[in-house]
């Protein structure tokens, strides 16, 4: 079964709080990595990788509330804490990610004739969990 992206819960837990990111979000785009080491060696005709350590990056990207500062200010680059990502909501058994994270910082979009947006990149630092309420 299809569900939409306003389901969603996301929640960003750090030293100075909890601050929802839903509401007011556009877009979040878990974006999982690995690295890579390169195994090739001596006659082989074609590139061999070994899988080595994790990574992922976050995205969020939402509107800017006029005269809000405290969503700026949670999201101020080099912040550290954990985001909760549960792209159909709270429900029970429904998919829940975990991610430690530092903050990469707002980028801030003011366009001439549109609303105004605000985006933050989130470096997983740790493990990211995927569970469910």
């Amino acid at each position: 079964m299809e569900f939409s992206g306003s389901a969603l819960s996301c929640s960003w837990i750090h030293s100075g709080g909890t601050v929802a990111l839903t509401g007011d979000h556009r877009t979040v785009t878990i974006t999982p990595t690995i690295g890579l080491a390169k195994a090739t060696a001596g006659s082989d005709a074609d590139e061999q990788y070994l899988a080595t350590v994790k990574d992922a990056v976050v995205s969020w990207s939402g509107v800017v509330q006029s005269a809000g500062t405290a969503l700026e200010d949670a999201l101020i680059e080099g912040k550290s804490g954990t985001l909760i990502v549960g792209p159909e909501g709270t429900a029970s058994g429904k998919r829940k990610y975990t991610v430690p994270a530092i903050s990469m910082g707002p980028k801030m979009n003011f366009p001439f004739s549109d609303v105004a947006e605000m985006s933050v990149d989130f470096q997983k630092s740790g493990a990211l969990t995927r569970g469910s309420y």
